[in-house]
């Protein structure tokens, strides 16, 4: 065994690769691995969801082992475009998992508390009922945060935190920021940081600065 050949691996001959799954065109977010299953933003060029067509921000669950993808969290772009919700750039942040308990930024700067199951348990778990998508391969969302219609925060081209959680809050930044123009912030009161409540989504405490 020559030197150094455990950390050799080549993607093109599937040297030392046990598996790969495509993802979007454009993937940002860093990968997070929970009890089996790998979750990741990215966009929706993959095409995992079969008749889910079009630019998504998406979130994805992997079963670590095979590199199947289990189930995926889709959301449609926020109808002002690319001033608030850029192209093709799909969901850039990274998850935080505690438990059964999933919590990510999505493109629509909403905090989204999901399952880990996904609905291939069967089950709806949560207050929120209403998924758009709600067939075994999609994401069962247990609460949504909006903070574009709670808070009124502006994200620049994307909101892009990546919450992290500490005893029973989550915290995170709004990406509340400039406007087209690059020059004036169009909701200067709006929270730039907050703290949610891990269970039931309700906010804790906030922060203005930058603003």
């Amino acid at each position: 065994m020559r030197r150094g050949c455990l950390n050799r691996w080549d993607v093109s001959s599937g040297e030392n690769i046990r598996w790969k799954t495509p993802l979007g065109s454009q993937t940002y977010g860093n990968p997070v691995i929970s009890d089996g299953r790998i979750f990741i933003g990215t966009n929706n060029e993959a095409h995992h969801r079969a008749g889910i067509t079009g630019d998504k921000g998406v979130i994805v669950c992997l079963e670590e082992a095979t590199g199947k993808v289990l189930w995926q969290a889709t959301h449609d772009k926020l109808p002002t475009g690319r001033v608030n919700d850029w192209p093709e750039q799909g969901i850039c942040s990274s998850p935080f998992v505690d438990g059964d308990r999933i919590y990510y930024v999505s493109n629509r700067a909403e905090l989204v508390c999901a399952d880990v199951e996904g609905f291939l348990d069967g089950e709806n778990d949560g207050p929120f009922q209403d998924e758009k998508y709600r067939e075994k391969e999609d994401a069962d969302i247990v609460w949504v945060y909006d903070m574009i219609e709670e808070l009124g925060v502006f994200p620049h081209n994307l909101a892009t935190s990546s919450p992290v959680g500490a005893g029973d809050l989550i915290f995170l930044l709004t990406s509340n920021g400039v406007d087209e123009g690059h020059l004036d912030l169009p909701m200067p009161d709006a929270p730039a940081f907050i703290a949610v409540d891990q269970e039931y989504g309700r906010v804790g405490m906030g922060a203005e600065r930058p603003g």
